[in-house]
């Protein structure tokens, strides 16, 4: 078997909508990216949806709507894309790094507390690999420390979290999603933000849109705004992808499920926790490799590579890049421990269960002969 680290969940119908959308004439910001922000949001049960052309343009749209600048900080972890610190340097703010809980691999009140000043403006949750965050712990911080939270919600469209879907803002003043590919919903490249307030929505709507207010129609700018906006065709690929979602997450779920019955009793191996109010949808899989395997987890992952399974190495942290580095100055112990002993598995909808048993059944292998 040739097993990937993922794929893009494509049917003949998403083919067709992007096909229908260049075929109508109408290829740029349109009515399919409308219907695309409308599902969004009614999956979510979010009132207001803002597409974006990515991730990260979100990120940064709802921290200026917010009005995070020169001055500011806001908490990050480190154990995340680059982007979501990118997003706080380009509002003249200084991502301030903290570390991470090493089950969950999500931030925790504890990290980001001991971080917090006098210029802390906003917290950035990040929901690390769809695994959500411990919401109503971060609110009751952010309501006695008196800063806004922001959910970086690119891995977990689909997750909950008591109950509810990430993406309501129900704890936060705006969620921000991504349409990469390697998401769970996927437009190419694009993104959304989600917010309970028509304010940080407007503002959002304008900003992405050279700084012009979307009503009325009209050439005038009342803001130096961006060039942010999502295309219908990107809309018309993510559209059907939302109608299945609920059923992708079930199949991504239990693709987990399976790999912590496989892997549950093998020495070296600690697997991912998932909190009892929390449901993950799995956008990735990562385990962590202990003692000596942990030592070895290049090689595993190049012996995992020649017989057919591609892995990725953990993430690598933002607070140790060249960019951030001479600046960051934090000691991020889990984080660097994470860095150094995860190791991310296949999982992507429509896995079948030989191919994670072959998965698990080749890591074995390649454990056993690591040890030996």
């Amino acid at each position: 078997m040739k097993i990937p680290l993922a794929k893009v969940d494509l049917l003949d119908e998403d083919i067709r909508r992007v096909t229908d959308a260049l075929r109508s004439g109408w290829i740029m910001q349109g009515p399919r990216v409308e219907a695309f922000e409308k599902k969004v949001a009614q999956f979510c049960h979010a009132p207001h949806a803002v597409a974006t052309s990515s991730g990260t343009t979100a990120l940064h749209l709802a921290l200026e709507a917010l009005g995070i600048r020169r001055g500011d900080e806001v908490i990050v972890p480190s154990f995340s894309w680059i982007a979501s610190a990118n997003s706080i340097h380009y509002c003249g703010a200084t991502p301030v790094f903290c570390d991470v809980d090493p089950e969950t691999y999500n931030m925790t009140t504890e990290t980001v507390e001991r971080r917090v000043t006098k210029k802390t403006k906003a917290i950035l949750i990040v929901h690390q690999f769809g695994m959500p965050c411990d919401m109503k712990a971060f609110a009751a911080l952010a309501a006695r420390k008196k800063f806004a939270l922001v959910e970086d919600a690119a891995c977990a469209i689909g997750s909950t979290y008591r109950g509810e879907p990430i993406g309501s803002c129900r704890y936060s003043r705006a969620t921000c999603l991504s349409f990469h590919p390697r998401k769970v919903v996927t437009t190419g490249e694009g993104g959304m933000v989600l917010t309970k307030a028509a304010d940080i929505a407007d503002t959002a709507r304008t900003l992405r849109n050279h700084g012009m207010p979307p009503s009325p129609p009209s050439d005038t700018f009342t803001h130096i705004g961006y060039n942010y906006r999502m295309t219908d065709m990107q809309a018309a690929l993510g559209v059907g992808q939302v109608a299945r979602l609920a059923q992708t997450i079930r199949q991504r779920r239990s693709i987990a499920a399976h790999y912590g019955k496989r892997l549950k009793n093998i020495s070296g191996i600690r697997l991912p926790r998932e909190p009892g109010e929390c449901e993950s949808n799995f956008q990735s899989y990562m385990i962590r490799l202990a003692g000596k395997l942990a030592a070895a987890r290049d090689s595993i992952s190049a012996r995992l590579a020649s017989a057919g399974v591609a892995t990725r190495k953990s993430i690598a942290p933002i607070h140790r890049q060249p960019c951030y580095s001479k600046r960051a100055r934090a000691v991020l112990a889990e984080t660097d421990r994470l860095a150094a002993d995860g190791l991310v598995l296949p999982l992507f909808s429509g896995m079948a269960e030989q191919e994670v048993d072959f998965v698990c059944e080749q890591l074995e292998q390649t454990i056993a002969r690591s040890v030996h």
